[in-house]
């Protein structure tokens, strides 16, 4: 869809008054500005499905379709500032550029000045914005962690980054497989291009097709306008495909053709478009167990498997839980607007020995729980309960106790975790565990539990 950009900022002017048009053309070119001008929306479409502006100058009343509706319709195509050029615009036309995100309004007759100042602050707010989401993407795609795991992860993502070879992110869920991805992104040299992205496992698989191709104007009911494909809109960049084993083999087999010779085809069109896009995909299934039972094309997975990158789980790396406990919850502090909680030491123990089924998700789930419902400082009481299973699996760094020892040690921990979650209400934990209350006192006891 896109074209390579030239050095100066091109402008589009959709304007259907003749001399107007001329006339803004001109002087955008006077003032070193590519420029191109059509008269009304349907040629400008057509013009933007093949080359992205840097800038929209339209003018309100067309004819044919609107202004406004033109805007509405090239918002779904690209993301693109917009200037309105008015001479008669109503209350309604106004507010829904606004909604639309419009930069600037132009009335008619502006003077030369008006056009080229507004022009000119425009591209710049434009430009400040790309730069601030750039660096917050960078900030986001920041991978926390002094463990050897993790470095191992980082010096890899290093390596392969600058490259254009597709790479496998492999990883439990919530281990942060779309964090590696956007590192992956930001470190190579499509950064300032886009980053796109679609979970195959969200998507009905009817649609998933659309959204990867796009479509032609009345390829289908509700078709009323072409739609760019999400390849299209990943020229230049990198394309993030999350949970590709959930893809179905005839749109593994369709992803293979676009992989083999860089060619989209818009679902209803003849014809195919050339894109430039590098591909990373994810997944938290076993694929080659998947190849072997069929549901996964093995040709398809050696063109996305070039770089396999894989993210440990959590469990593996408990070294990193406290610096990414901590982070957590002073980034959640702040977003709920509370001030910073200290955290009681006393807690890190607990969190280590836990075996974090849910991964980095599930911590980070944690921390914004706390930061809302959390009191100071943050105590071991404020933890949710572990489950039984975590409490009865050891670690594998876990010292070596006689049965007798460990029993007793998990005994504990489970009773006391039911113990925290009815505060403390022996009538109701006692029901819990399926034991008489008396029996229960006689317990806690014996296994030296202390209400804190």
């Amino acid at each position: 869809m896109s074209t390579q950009a030239s050095a100066e900022p091109f402008i589009l002017v959709v304007e259907d008054h003749s001399k107007i048009r001329a006339a803004t053309l001109a002087r955008l070119r006077e003032e070193g500005f590519a420029a191109h001008g059509v008269s009304n929306a349907e040629d400008a479409l057509a013009f933007i499905r093949e080359q992205t502006p840097d800038l929209l100058l339209v003018d309100v009343r067309l004819d044919g379709m609107t202004g406004i509706e033109f805007l509405r319709v090239a918002q779904t195509l690209l993301s693109v500032p917009a200037i309105v050029i008015s001479g008669q615009a109503s209350m309604t036309e106004t507010v829904e550029a606004l909604r639309l995100g419009v930069y600037d309004f132009i009335e008619k007759p502006f003077t030369r000045e008006r056009l080229l100042q507004s022009v000119r602050n425009c591209l710049e707010h434009a430009s400040l914005k790309r730069e601030l989401s750039a660096l917050q993407s960078r900030e986001r795609h920041a991978i926390l962690g002094r463990s050897t795991e993790i470095a191992q992860l980082k010096d890899r993502i290093d390596r392969v980054a600058p490259t254009d070879a597709r790479v496998l992110i492999r990883g439990e869920s919530g281990t942060g497989k779309e964090l590696v991805a956007g590192a992956l992104h930001e470190r190579s040299n499509r950064r300032d291009k886009a980053f796109v992205k679609i979970n195959c496992a969200a998507i009905p698989q009817h649609l998933i097709e659309d959204e990867l191709f796009g479509h032609a104007r009345g390829a289908f009911t509700d078709a009323k306008y072409a739609k760019a494909g999400l390849f299209e809109e990943a020229h230049g960049g990198t394309l993030f495909l999350d949970e590709i084993g959930d893809m179905e083999l005839t749109l593994q087999a369709r992803l293979l053709r676009v992989l083999e010779d860089g060619k989209v085809r818009r679902i209803g069109e003849t014809h195919d478009r050339q894109v430039d896009v590098r591909i990373i995909a994810a997944t938290n299934r076993d694929l080659e167990e998947h190849i072997k039972r069929g549901s996964f094309r093995e040709d398809l997975y050696f063109r996305i498997a070039s770089v396999p990158v894989d993210v440990p789980p959590l469990r593996e790396r408990i070294v990193d839980i406290a610096l990414l406990f901590a982070c957590f919850l002073d980034h959640f502090c702040a977003k709920n607007q509370r001030r910073r909680l200290t955290i009681d030491p006393e807690i890190f123990p607990i969190l280590e020995s836990y075996r974090w089924p849910g991964n980095v998700r599930e911590l980070r789930n944690l921390c914004e729980q706390l930061s809302i419902f959390g009191t100071e400082p943050i105590t071991r009481e404020q933890l949710p309960s572990m489950s039984a299973e975590t409490l009865i699996r050891p670690q594998a760094a876990t010292e070596i106790l006689p049965l007798r020892e460990f029993k007793e040690h998990c005994e504990r921990e489970y009773i006391e975790s039911v113990l925290r979650r009815t505060n403390w209400n022996y009538v109701e934990a006692a029901m819990l565990l399926d034991i008489q209350r008396t029996y229960l006192h006689q317990k806690v006891t014996a296994l030296g539990i202390r209400r804190p």
